[in-house]
């Protein structure tokens, strides 16, 4: 079995691995992966290619994009000692404003 290509997508789940391959020894075309590791049989190379080419549209890409680091908010209080309230609550109000 020889592997010709490979797809990746992150998803809620993980990432979601398909590999598009061709078995010389039985002449046939398919693609393997997923969520739930399935095969997709296909009845030629050219309808590989359309499989790889219709996954590419889905968003999935020959390799993973960096992580995007999460910026941090920080709510700026003027003087906390001044409030009776929670530090939590003076938060959420703040995030109302």
């Amino acid at each position: 079995m020889q592997v010709i290509a490979s797809l990746r997508r992150r998803t809620k789940s993980g990432v979601s691995v398909w590999h598009f391959c061709y078995d010389k020894e039985t002449n046939r075309h398919f693609a393997v992966g997923g969520d739930n590791l399935e095969v997709k049989p296909a009845a030629s190379r050219k309808a590989l290619r359309a499989m790889y080419d219709n996954f590419k549209r889905y968003g999935y890409r020959k390799e993973l994009p960096a992580i995007k680091p999460a910026k941090k908010r920080m709510a700026p209080i003027a003087d906390p000692w001044e409030s009776t309230l929670p530090l939590d609550l003076q938060l959420e109000l703040h995030a109302l404003a």
